[in-house]
């Protein structure tokens, strides 16, 4: 069963407001810098275009207030309230009293300006700007001078209502642009997400599936970029547990699956190499097996023995145990190595019974069928061994030496058919386990000394 994950933000998701982000934010950014720039612009224009009226104003004036016309600077104030942008427009004798004004009332009065506002040098124009309510004017002075003789000033006021208007419609236009920026962005962004997290999405589903043991899984490479590249290293590593696999299946037909184990865990450093430990010990023999392959065909021989053979792995892994060797008619097993178990000699003597009853249907199922039956004869002793890999370098074998194996060897010689015989060890570890009865001290070839013996007959009743 998959696991299907799922995440609190997901990568798309991440990566849409991301890109969204940063496409609103450079929208903004530069369309404030465009706003900015636009109404310095604008404010500069019409400061150059005051100076232009002014400067022909106060030509105009000079004469006029030499003269005295007062009609002419009337004219003049008249013509340069229509024109764009004047706010106002004062003409001043050299003692401040107003000549000509936008505003009729304030003629023949003082001029009265903001005290923020300068007064201008001798001939020189000045500029300044000031608040007036929530408009902001921008001001300009001129000195009027004739021949070196100071006539008066010409005050004019230009308001900046025009370029508010011009700066507030561009920004509403670069409202309307960033909206649909942001908008073409997220759909941009939601798509290229989709593009980036569609591969993730299939590696994240090709990891599960390896994980749940499927090592067939291969991901598409669509990119070449760094996702394909990652893509095609799983799919790389897939490959290479698949590989190992299939090696470990191949190894295991002929090795124990526990020594296959340990020797995939680093095979690169599996040596020649040996431990003591406490082990128990089986051997299990057909009986009788010579005589009755001389009345089978080869066929029917390798036939019982591939039924023996199958019930021998099935009855050693269910209890944990290692099927060492095949020997002919006859297997080697070791409980409590390579895996030690502290209860090896139960294991040991479990599997003996479970193989005694094993053998004992095949042998009814091949009656049955017209078959020759066998049966078999088990010795098991439990002592300390030296377990290991023996051999060379070029070719390497885990197996069991000591005192034990020539024991069980020796017993499993002496055990009758369907008899499963234990040395008095073996015994002593399992006497709560199992119902047996005791045969003395029998002599075993290989043993100066005499092996107490004790034979099987079931499991004790509690």
């Amino acid at each position: 069963m998959r696991v299907r994950r799922d995440f609190p933000l997901p990568l798309k998701l991440k990566l849409s407001l991301l890109i969204t982000s940063l496409v609103a934010l450079a929208v903004l950014a530069v369309g404030w810098s465009l706003l900015r720039r636009q109404e310095h612009a604008l404010t500069e224009a019409v400061t150059e275009r005051g100076r232009v009226i002014a400067a022909n104003l106060a030509a105009g004036g000079k004469s006029a207030l030499a003269t005295n016309d007062e009609l002419a600077l009337h004219i003049q104030v008249r013509d340069a309230m229509r024109l764009r942008d004047v706010a106002y427009v004062v003409f001043a004798d050299e003692k401040g009293i107003v000549r000509a004004h936008s505003d009729v009332t304030a003629i023949g009065r003082t001029v009265i300006r903001p005290s923020l506002l300068k007064a201008p040098a001798t001939g020189q124009l000045l500029v300044q700007r000031y608040k007036r309510g929530d408009a902001e004017i921008i001001d300009i002075s001129v000195p009027l001078v004739f021949s070196r003789t100071p006539l008066g000033t010409l005050y004019v006021g230009f308001g900046t209502g025009s370029i508010s208007t011009a700066v507030n419609k561009a920004r509403k236009e670069a409202g309307f642009i960033t909206a649909v920026m942001v908008v073409v962005g997220l759909v941009g962004a939601v798509a290229l997400a989709t593009l980036l997290a569609r591969p993730i999405h299939r590696l994240v589903e090709a990891t599960d599936a390896v994980a749940q043991g499927d090592l067939g899984v291969s991901v598409p490479v669509t990119t070449r970029d760094e996702l394909g590249v990652l893509t095609e290293s799983f799919n790389r590593m897939a490959r290479s547990l698949r590989e190992k696999e299939m090696i470990k299946r191949a190894f295991s037909r002929y090795v124990a699956p526990e020594v296959v184990e340990e020797v995939l865990k680093d095979p690169e450093h599996a040596a020649l190499s040996g431990e003591r430990r406490q082990a128990t010990v089986l051997f299990c023999d057909i009986r009788g097996f010579t005589s009755m392959s001389e009345r089978l065909t080869p066929e029917q021989v390798v036939s019982l023995l591939n039924d023996f053979y199958t019930l021998m792995i099935e009855t050693v892994s269910k209890h944990d145990g290692s099927l060492q060797k095949f020997l002919g008619d006859a297997v080697l097993a070791v409980f409590g190595a390579p895996i030690a178990h502290p209860d090896h000699a139960a294991r040991a003597v479990l599997t003996a019974l479970d193989m005694r009853a094993a053998v004992a249907d095949l042998a009814k199922r091949r009656r049955e069928q017209g078959l020759a039956p066998f049966e078999i004869g088990i010795g098991v002793s439990l002592g300390e061994v030296v377990a290991g890999t023996v051999g060379t370098e070029e070719r390497m074998e885990y197996t069991v030496i000591g005192d034990s194996v020539n024991v069980a060897s020796r017993l499993q010689d002496r055990a009758k058919a369907g008899s499963i015989l234990l040395s008095g060890r073996t015994y002593d570890a399992v006497r709560d386990l199992v119902d047996a009865k005791a045969l003395g001290a029998l002599k075993v070839k290989g043993k100066e000394a005499e092996v107490e013996v004790y034979e099987v007959r079931g499991l004790c009743a509690h």
